[in-house]
């Protein structure tokens, strides 16, 4: 399908990144010869293909390829341990790797065949040009094996066959009109990115890639946005909330180009659809910017469900995206009364096929459709409780088991707690969401009294990031009750306690500055005391709290960090030298950008009042 469009409209680009431009022509061309390369390494149809690269035009290419050759694509996220990539592909079965210059070194050292995709168009090498694509497919091939969390700890593959991915991206050409400038900011490993890739594509328009640096930081996401003139988005709703604090940081208007801005992943948040219309209706814009709250497991095909907002209403899931069915049934598999609490489950074109070699686990879930018209119809089984609301649209209650959302990411809370529990030192180990619903927070119970830092080390070696409790709590022993069972009640309540209710502690610094910057982390991780040389991203923080340091910094300290820095120097040490350094030359540590001489001036209007307050500056 993207193939034909570039037959039309050739010259039209199709992807951009940092200072490369890829034509529709280009790219389609790119993709064909590494779908020759991949031949010639012995990949055919059916088989599967591991995907490793920084987000870049060649990883848009290299998905196309790898279709092209008749296999399927397994993105594999660069932020997981080596242990966790080497997990997937062997569980995966994968026939060869595809990786960019920058990723090849995190390829497996095995028997598997490498194949390297070059950073712009027309320079593969040993490939020459050709006219078609090295195999075809058709609607029952798979397109792309998307790993979740496992009960177990063992990540489960769905497979995603191309009549999933064409009906879904069909329902999104019919939802979202015309051809966008669209701002991927999903990873590849993520299945919103499906939702931008083959949307933009497949409508002509312009993917905006951003890159790995600029992913990691808010204000030059907004500058991308202003820069490209980007009309459409999709996020979880937590960076979409700091997206908003950066465009306000530089006065909105960075942001008026967009005409629909897509949230998914976690639960939408009233407050944000609230500032949503706050902050756009302040911009210079000329039309209203919707924003759209979608829903969907991974094995429906990225989204079942949608609700379009165009004012300040309450939060729901919305209704069925074309081609999906939606049943809302009690424990029996029976319909619920209107207005009645029931357990949601998804039938029609985007039910996926089920999860990669494990036949027992897809039969729990995905069953037999009796509500369907014709015969061989099945429904997906999410665990999650919606009801009907009087507009008929759906509200989301909440999860019928263990597993949760963090930061877009499906997690299993058992999973953790049984990679936890080997662990040396620990007893026993619980695992629920923590008290700002974004991460995690653990209990272990340890006589010997095990380091929670050295805990969170081993766990970030096995597990993905959104998988690593943000703060781990060691205690003698777990609370019970009087039946001797686990008090989990109790445990809910301790983790639901706000940072503040915590006693505070004496700073571990006598320097000032040292001890701002540990009250700056103190805010953002939610803990009183805060080791001088421990790793942030040791200590529970991630890349999204990266964003809400450098806010917390500057509240303390007077001035703004780059994030770029802030990932170069994770200690409070480190970054209270990063502070005091750029203090002394009279630098503002930030990197250019279009929101930087609003950036200076409110630093400058800080070191004022807090002179006029004879503080520090």
């Amino acid at each position: 399908m993207v193939a034909r469009l570039a037959v039309g409209h050739p010259a039209a680009v199709a992807v951009r990144c940092g200072d490369i431009a890829v034509t529709y022509g280009e790219l389609i061309s790119w993709s064909r010869q590494l779908s020759h390369r991949l031949a010639a390494a012995g990949v055919g149809a059916g088989d599967r293909v591991a995907l490793l690269a920084e987000p870049s035009a060649a990883m848009i290419a290299s998905v196309l390829g790898v279709l092209g050759a008749g296999a399927a694509y397994v993105p594999v996220d660069l932020a997981q341990p080596d242990a966790r990539v080497a997990t997937i592909l062997h569980d995966a079965q994968v026939a060869a790797v595809v990786t960019t210059a920058h990723t090849r070194h995190r390829a497996p050292g095995s028997h598997l065949p490498v194949v390297t995709v070059s950073s712009v168009p027309g320079e593969e090498p040993d490939a020459a040009a050709s006219g078609s694509f090295a195999a075809a497919v058709g609607p029952a091939d798979p397109a792309y094996l998307i790993y979740t969390s496992g009960s177990t700890g063992e990540p489960k593959g769905v497979i995603v066959e191309h009549r999933n991915l064409a009906a879904s991206t069909r329902a999104r050409l019919m939802v979202y009109s015309g051809n966008p400038t669209f701002l991927l900011m999903s990873p590849l490993a993520f299945d919103s990115s499906v939702a931008g890739i083959w949307g933009t594509l497949q409508a002509g328009g312009c993917l905006i890639v951003a890159s790995a640096d600029e992913l990691r930081d808010a204000d030059r996401l907004v500058s991308l946005v202003s820069r490209h003139r980007v009309t459409r988005t999709l996020c979880v709703p937590t960076l979409y909330g700091l997206l908003l604090d950066a465009a306000e940081r530089a006065g909105t208007a960075p942001l008026a180009s967009l005409r629909q801005v897509i949230v998914a992943g976690e639960a939408l948040p009233q407050p944000l659809v609230d500032r949503h219309f706050a902050v756009h209706s302040s911009a210079a814009h000329s039309s209203v910017t919707d924003l759209v709250n979608e829903y969907g497991p991974t094995e429906t095909t990225v989204w079942a469900t949608f609700h379009r907002f165009t004012g300040v209403e309450p939060v729901s899931i919305g209704g069925p995206v074309p081609g999906a069915r939606l049943y809302v049934l009690d424990d029996e598999l029976q319909p619920v009364p209107p207005g009645a609490e029931g357990e949601l489950f998804i039938g029609g074109t985007g039910v996926t096929r089920g999860y990669f070699g494990r036949p027992e686990a897809t039969a729990a879930v995905f069953l037999d459709d009796p509500f369907a018209a014709g015969p061989g119809a099945r429904m997906y089984r999410t665990g999650d409780l919606v009801r009907r609301n009087a507009d008929r649209r759906l509200d989301f209650i909440g999860r019928k088991d263990d597993q949760v959302k963090v930061r877009g990411h499906r997690v299993e809370l058992g999973a953790v707690e049984s990679a936890l529990r080997p662990l040396e030192g620990v007893q026993e180990a619980v695992v629920l969401p923590d008290a700002q619903g974004t991460g995690l927070i653990g209990f272990v119970a340890s006589r010997e009294g095990a380091d929670p830092v050295a805990l969170r080390r081993a766990l970030a070696e096995q597990l993905p990031p959104a998988m690593v409790p943000g703060e781990l709590r060691v205690l003698p022993e777990l609370p019970r009750n009087l039946n001797g069972k686990l008090d989990r009640a109790l445990l809910r309540t301790l983790a639901a306690e706000p940072p503040a209710a915590r006693p505070p502690a004496a700073p571990l610094s006598d320097d000032p500055l040292t001890a701002q910057v540990a009250a700056a982390w103190s805010d953002v991780l939610g803990v009183a005391t805060v080791p001088l040389d421990v790793n942030f991203f040791d200590f529970g923080g991630n890349s999204l709290a990266m964003f809400k340091l450098q806010d917390a910094l500057e509240r303390h300290c007077g001035l703004r960090p780059s994030v770029v820095s802030l990932f170069q120097e994770t200690t409070v040490t480190a970054q209270a030298t990063l502070i005091h350094t750029s203090r002394e030359h009279g630098e503002d540590t930030a990197p250019a950008s279009s929101a930087e001489a609003a950036r200076k001036a409110r630093t400058a209007r800080l070191r004022q009042q807090r002179a006029r307050k004879g503080t520090r500056p």
